[in-house]
């Protein structure tokens, strides 16, 4: 089961995911780990197709698991960024877009206004009324019927959204490839052994710009709607529009802390073998085991912060160069079989090589030497968006006139982020074919589709 806004489709054998817990367990004994939340500065953040999740402890909480909804008859992925207060939360939209009746109708909906009598027939069986939609800001009365009022992308939405993303998002790459040969001596004031200076530009241009940066901007340029004190914007998109995600690189599952892991790529390959999205399939495979809760998460708990943690630390230490068990024992603080055993899972998931006892790092890694080359690419890279966005959103915007909630008055920027996401997401795939960037899927990658990093995390997160 794959998480909200991510196709269950892909590949990863299930022998690699057996080998890979085997190396995980041996390690649960390191530390006793803690309960309860994450502390400051460290969390979870995926970055999927839809808006924000937020997930502790590695449990993602699949909508149909949580609220007893079958995926079969899931219509709609749907998300909300604010959190709203009671009666207009976004908790109660998760609760009321559970009913597979909620979805139907809304789709309904979209495609042409409903009386209230339709609307009540449609929702018998549950206990949501369409006050309950019009409160939650779903749907409105407009002449008499009811339409819609919030982003919701149908299918057909979708698809023109893809069209028109087709020719936006190679007009972005074209926007960055006149500026190539800068971005390559940027790149080349600070290699890392070992490591293409393509894959690096792929995070740092890839994920850290066009994606992180790319949504501040379109945020503070007003392109993208952020929800006011108090209350919540919900967003919602038909499931199977838009086109197949292969090599649309536009997804970061990543766990934040000082010392940060993310894998970044598309959403086609999925489940992704990298940290940290191995340990999802570990909290689910707990989820099958009889056992106290509080157990299954202190046991979860303690391997992340076990291993992320010196994993890391290892990472780091080879962003200089190969180096051997026992310097990477001492960069770590763990006894030499203790890092020999993150070794061979970091071997396994193909993070680092090794020959004659001496390790290199084959992923990209970034600490306090990278900072000044990573922000002269960042603002870079907000240059660009800048000047595109300015000279593009207006046309962009006409060009998109015709979606369904928009129709109905409710303003682009509300869906913004996903039409985002596929502008970028194939800017960023045409940037590979360009080759400025690594290939994710290239032949002599064993897990495809995306390229892991660790990092510090205000090296790639900082200001600019």
């Amino acid at each position: 089961m794959a998480p909200k806004g991510q196709r269950p489709r892909g590949h990863g054998p299930d022998d690699q995911r057996n080998a890979l817990a085997a190396k995980i367990a041996p390690l649960r004994d390191r530390r006793s780990g803690r309960r309860g939340n994450l502390s400051e500065g460290e969390n979870i953040i995926l970055t999927y197709r839809r808006n924000f999740i937020l997930v502790f402890c590695f449990l993602v909480f699949f909508q149909g698991d949580v609220f007893g909804q079958s995926n079969e008859t899931k219509l709609l992925e749907y998300s909300y960024s604010g959190a709203g207060k009671p009666g207009t939360s976004g908790q109660e939209f998760l609760k009321v877009m559970a009913h597979h009746e909620v979805q139907k109708v809304l789709l309904e909906v979209a495609s042409e206004p409903r009386t209230a009598a339709f609307l009540e027939d449609r929702l018998k069986g549950t206990d949501v009324t369409s006050e309950t939609l019009q409160t939650l800001r779903l749907i409105r009365r407009d002449q008499g019927a009811y339409v819609l009022a919030f982003s919701l992308f149908t299918n057909t939405d979708l698809n023109k959204i893809r069209s028109v993303a087709e020719v936006e998002g190679r007009s972005l790459a074209a926007a960055l490839l006149v500026r190539r040969a800068e971005i390559e001596n940027i790149l080349a004031r600070n290699p890392q052994p070992g490591v293409e200076g393509k894959a690096r530009a792929f995070i740092i241009l890839g994920y850290a710009s066009l994606d992180n940066d790319g949504l501040n901007l379109v945020k503070k340029r007003g392109y993208l709607a952020v929800p006011e004190k108090g209350t919540y914007l919900p967003s919602a998109s038909q499931i199977g529009g838009g086109g197949s995600l292969r090599g649309i690189y536009w997804g970061s599952h990543s766990a934040h802390e000082m010392i940060s892991v993310t894998s970044f790529g598309d959403h086609y390959s999925v489940p992704r073998i990298a940290l940290p999205d191995i340990f999802f399939s570990l909290e689910s495979s707990l989820g099958q085991m009889e056992a106290p809760e509080s157990l299954k998460s202190k046991f979860c708990t303690a391997v992340y912060a076990l291993v992320r943690r010196r994993a890391g630390m290892i990472m780091l230490a080879l962003r200089e160069g190969e180096k051997n068990v026992k310097q990477l024992a001492e960069a770590s603080s763990l006894t030499e079989a203790e890092t020999k055993k993150l070794l061979d899972l970091l071997l396994e998931l193909q993070y680092v090589s090794g020959a004659n006892d001496l390790y290199r790092s084959v992923i990209p890694i970034f600490d306090e030497r990278d900072e000044p080359m990573v922000r002269d690419l960042r603002r870079l890279g907000q240059e660009v968006m800048v000047n595109w966005l300015d000279g593009h959103y207006k046309a962009l915007s006409q060009h998109l006139s015709d979606l369904s909630p928009r129709r109905y008055g409710v303003p682009l920027s509300e869906g913004f982020y996903d039409i985002w996401h596929y502008i970028f997401g194939i800017a960023n795939r045409e940037l590979v074919a360009e080759g400025l960037f690594a290939d994710p899927y290239d032949d002599k990658r064993l897990f495809k589709g995306f390229i892991p990093a660790v990092y510090l995390l205000g090296v790639l997160q900082g200001p600019i």
